[in-house]
């Protein structure tokens, strides 16, 4: 981590909808009382105002009414609300820079903190990491993931994943990696999770917390588009499955690379990391309910 000088420690920038107060509301419950202050991140609304959405990266409607254009990552449409999405992170990024913290805890309005949250964060800025990224939240999926370990943090782990789980609600971005993920972000489009976790896109080192601290809440998506409405009334181009397939084997290999550390017998040391925190595992969330959540963000 680089310092800034007079620069403060750690500071919370949470996205949230003019339209959603009840959930800024609870974000104030769940993160307010914390020793980091909590600010808001007004985000930008597809439904009611799309040139907003359109005007925070000078993006433009390729497809209208709702398709910015194709998705970088994935063999369809890229969606306004994906653009919304992705903008907040955006706007968060620059709110981060604009002030003299040295970290930001960049979150999404649906996001809590699970038991022990401030400390596992107080643990893991005493400890200090060797990465631009931490992600602390991901979407449910039983059981683990295959990881390599980095550091042991209390009942937690700081772990590189082999296998990313989707999911931007929370994750501690250093100044170096929000100038980074601004310089590399452009126009293309791709959702803000698949860009996050994917270090062919940016090359920054990411970190995981095992199991996560920061759950999604289950509130209903206020921006989803179904998977249907993505890949409906335009056929893709020729050989674009094809030119997906090749980028998405390259960011496969190139996050093993950047896991081993470029030494790829160090895969041989691969762990099964647990995600989600044992309350979860234990019901608090079925596996069947979160992926209803998932097919309903698309």
């Amino acid at each position: 981590m680089k310092s800034v000088p007079g620069g403060r420690p750690l500071g919370l920038f949470a996205i949230n909808l003019d339209r959603s107060p009840d959930r800024w509301r609870q974000m104030e419950q769940g993160f307010g009382a914390l020793p980091w202050p909590l600010h808001r991140v007004v985000g930008v609304d597809a439904r009611k105002d799309p040139q907003a959405v359109l005007a925070v990266r000078g993006s433009a409607l390729e497809f209208p009414p709702d398709a910015v254009g194709w998705n970088a990552h994935r063999n369809r449409l890229f969606m306004l609300t994906e653009e919304a999405c992705l903008a907040g992170h955006v706007m968060a990024w620059r709110q981060f820079l604009a002030s003299d913290f040295e970290l930001a805890l960049v979150l999404e309005d649906d996001a809590e903190p699970q038991p022990g949250f401030a400390r596992v964060v107080e643990d893991l800025l005493a400890l200090g990491f060797d990465a631009d990224i931490v992600k602390l939240e991901g979407i449910f999926r039983p059981g683990g993931r295959k990881a390599l370990p980095v550091a042991a943090l209390g009942a937690h782990r700081l772990v590189r994943s082999l296998r990313p789980c989707s999911g931007a609600a929370a994750y501690i971005v250093t100044r170096k990696a929000a100038e980074r993920l601004l310089a590399r972000i452009g126009k293309a489009c791709i959702p803000a999770d698949d860009f996050l976790w994917a270090p062919s896109w940016h090359g920054l080192r990411i970190v995981d917390l095992s199991p996560w601290p920061v759950m999604q809440s289950g509130a209903e998506s206020v921006i989803a588009t179904a998977k249907a409405q993505k890949r409906a009334r335009r056929r893709a181009p020729f050989g674009r499955g094809l030119a997906v397939a090749l980028r998405r084997a390259r960011e496969r290999f190139s996050l093993l690379w950047a896991a081993a550390d470029g030494r790829p017998h160090a895969l041989l040391n691969a762990t099964v990391a647990q995600w989600a925190p044992d309350v979860y595992n234990l019901g608090n969330r079925t596996a069947a309910d979160a992926e209803d959540r998932r097919s309903s963000n698309g």
